[in-house]
């Protein structure tokens, strides 16, 4: 037999599942999988700084592999403060991933660029990323269409929504 819940109920269930989903996605404590994937890719010169660089530090990698850039380029591109990516832009100059170099014709302004370590480190995250998006394509695959309509409204509602205090407050219709 069906259950047909009502929609407190529904809502009630949706509640305790985006706990369990968040917690799920997190890190297990049964160690790292993402800086395991990593580590199992990298030489083994470098699995001590993919197992330590900070997340963030290792998503400015990745924005940095797409080319050349200055720290207040890097700032705008990834949409985070400057002071924020300069503390990590220097973990990646000391972990010898990132350098910084003048950049020609111009004796003020400096780029940040990969190393050989960083490009390889970088491809390795690029490699991950692309294994996670094929096992969340390989699991949503499982629902219809419709289904899928639903969750992207829901979520992409989730995106805009706002606190106000404690409450969650559902961006403005269209």
């Amino acid at each position: 037999m069906v259950s047909v819940k009502t929609k407190p109920e529904l809502i009630q269930a949706i509640n305790e599942l985006m706990t369990v989903v968040g917690d799920r996605l997190g890190n297990d404590g049964d160690g790292d999988a993402e800086r395991d994937f990593m580590a199992a890719r990298c030489p083994q010169r470098l699995h001590a700084k993919v197992r330590t660089l900070p997340t963030s530090a290792m998503h400015l990698l990745a924005e940095i592999a797409e080319g050349p850039v200055s720290l207040v380029g890097l700032a705008a591109r990834s949409g985070r403060l400057k002071g924020t990516v300069s503390k990590h832009v220097q973990r990646l100059v000391e972990a010898g991933l990132v350098e910084r170099r003048p950049v020609p014709g111009n004796r003020k302004e400096i780029e940040l660029g990969l190393t050989a370590d960083g490009e390889v480190v970088a491809d390795v995250h690029r490699q991950l990323h692309d294994e996670m998006d094929r096992g969340a394509r390989d699991f949503l695959l499982r629902y219809t269409g419709a289904e899928l309509q639903v969750l992207v409204k829901v979520l992409r509602d989730l995106a805009g929504a706002h606190r106000d205090g404690v409450r969650l407050v559902p961006p403005a219709e269209p």
